[in-house]
């Protein structure tokens, strides 16, 4: 697809190769900036899809100086499977990328995704949320780069997100903004409160922040927001933020949490346990580091090394 070559106006597209798809809705203006924005990277996340199909259906700006592409679910397979993972081959697409064109369905729709929208933008938001396992305090991130120029507008898109707080750190591989960052492409993610709903306020912030993007980029015209003071914690350690590798299950069972989110713990404090089915040793959660909670899992059935919590240092 090539998007410089749309006539000026709104368009439906599809783009699809053998098996793996999604649709876009894309407004071209003239020249200019190129927005790309998707929601459902995994298939039980869906606060960026419900925005995003919002604006699809009524977002006409009279002027645009440039183009934006949004994609609200990007991957159809698992959303409509209710799950997090691509239900044909287990795959977590934030962990595909690029993919491989002759690859598994989720390396396919990787390769796709990244080759015909993502090597043609300017600027890139990735809309994620807790899924319906989990719950956390919605955020802001993004990889830091090398790159000044780069590293300097990531933060510069991050801060348009206002209402949330900041979390930036190292390169990790096979995300969408992995991609995005190997092509110099400022990115960033939003992560919303999840537990397989849609709150009201993440929607809001969501909405705001785009609003703020779209006018910083000179997409759109218009005053700019006073922006708010916004929380930042940029960390080197790339596993701080990585959320599927801390405190994990010790053992299949049934988990109990005894911390709630948003609280502030010490290190060692305990965090819940696992019963064991079998009526064995319950396994003891103990809190890692010092900080507060931002992510917990909400679902009690757990198998071995199923992440439980997440700490930060905010």
């Amino acid at each position: 697809m090539d998007l410089a070559g749309l006539a000026p106006g709104f368009h439906r597209r599809r783009l699809q190769t053998r098996g793996a798809g999604f649709d876009l809705f894309i407004w071209r203006g003239g020249p200019g900036p190129v927005l790309l924005a998707n929601g459902a990277t995994h298939g039980d996340e869906y606060e960026g899809p419900t925005l995003l199909r919002q604006w699809a259906a009524q977002w006409r700006p009279a002027r645009l100086a440039g183009t934006v592409v949004f994609v609200p679910v990007l991957n159809e397979a698992a959303f409509y499977a209710g799950q997090r993972c691509h239900p044909a081959d287990g795959g977590n697409l934030a962990r595909a990328f690029p993919g491989r064109a002759r690859g598994t369905p989720t390396e396919r729709l990787a390769h796709l995704f990244d080759t015909q929208l993502l090597a043609q933008c300017t600027h890139y938001a990735d809309l994620h949320s807790a899924g319906a396992s989990y719950q956390l305090l919605p955020w802001v991130g993004y990889i830091t780069h090398a790159d000044a120029v780069v590293d300097r507008r990531q933060r510069a898109m991050a801060a348009c997100f206002d209402t949330l707080w900041c979390w930036a750190g190292p390169f990790l591989p096979g995300r969408t903004l992995s991609a995005a960052h190997d092509r110099k492409i400022p990115a960033i993610y939003v992560e919303c409160s999840g537990a397989g709903g849609v709150e009201p306020r993440d929607l809001r912030a969501l909405e705001r922040g785009l609003r703020q993007l779209l006018r910083w980029a000179g997409l759109v015209s218009g005053p700019r927001s006073q922006l708010r003071r916004q929380k930042i914690r940029l960390t080197r350690d790339a596993a701080e933020a990585h959320l599927q590798v801390h405190h994990p299950a010790p053992h299949d069972g049934l988990f109990v949490p005894l911390a709630t989110l948003g609280k502030n713990v010490r290190r060692g404090q305990t965090l819940g346990t696992v019963l064991a089915l079998d009526g064995g040793t319950a396994g003891a959660i103990k809190a890692e580091r010092s900080g507060r909670l931002v992510m917990v899992r909400r679902q009690r059935s757990v198998r071995r090394s199923d992440a439980l919590f997440t700490l930060a240092p905010v």
